[in-house]
């Protein structure tokens, strides 16, 4: 092998090992804003896992109405939530589609726990999906508790309980490593919203509904009727 091909192949070894080197590079990762950047965590999955279950406790906590209300209005009460969760979903599903953001995982590529192999919503960070999801649940089961059955004595422990969950997910979603602070306060904002808007929108202009907004009171010598706006 004379001189001339020698030096080719030293310079295709050369040429390849270079080019490996520069593509095992990680590329550099978006800044992290102040206020995100002051709880950011590895991710463990012992809380991720953690963070479904709360998420689908707070998520059917309206089960409970199912104790509350009359069989007849099952399914009216069912169409509501579902509307509710749908209106959550689909947002959920638009915006994490649409705003790209890279986990805080990522930021941790030496943590000895990582995410499954495969997953592909590593950019997917903005908002909280698993918040979204269990305050709607919450925010259905306090807005519904509230207008329609404030007298049950199952108000207070489930609406509680329903907060408390859902909470426990936002939390849970920042210390496992699934999101920033400002994703989960972004998803409780949406799930609250969709959670709180359809049960009052129905409560407001359903015309089953407006028997409940209206008492009379029967006496021998007076009659008062009181109305809830």
């Amino acid at each position: 092998m004379d001189k001339r091909n020698s030096f080719l192949i030293l310079l295709i070894v050369l040429s390849v090992f270079t080019i490996g080197h520069l593509s095992a590079e990680p590329t550099s990762l978006p800044t992290v804003n102040d206020f995100d950047s002051k709880l950011m965590f590895p991710y463990s999955e012992p809380l991720s896992m953690t963070s479904d279950v709360t998420q689908y406790i707070s998520f059917f906590a309206p089960a409970a109405f199912a104790f509350v209300a009359p069989p007849s209005e099952w399914l009216e009460i069912s169409l509501l939530y579902g509307t509710s969760a749908l209106l959550s979903f689909g947002t959920r599903t638009l915006m994490k589609k649409t705003i790209e953001r890279i986990r805080p995982y990522e930021y941790f590529p030496d943590s000895p726990e990582q995410p499954p192999m495969g997953e592909d919503d590593h950019d997917e960070s903005f908002p909280s999906g698993h918040s979204i999801m269990a305050f709607t649940g919450a925010a259905f089961t306090h807005a519904l508790f509230a207008l329609r059955y404030p007298d049950s004595r199952y108000r207070m422990p489930v609406t509680i309980a329903a907060w408390t969950f859902a909470s426990a997910t936002a939390a849970l979603r920042v210390a496992s490593g699934n999101h920033f602070v400002t994703d989960v306060l972004a998803g409780a904002a949406i799930g609250s919203f969709f959670g709180f808007a359809v049960p009052y929108l129905a409560w407001k202009f359903l015309p089953s509904w407006q028997g409940d907004r209206i008492s009379v009171a029967v006496g021998p010598t007076m009659m008062a009727m009181n109305i809830r706006f």
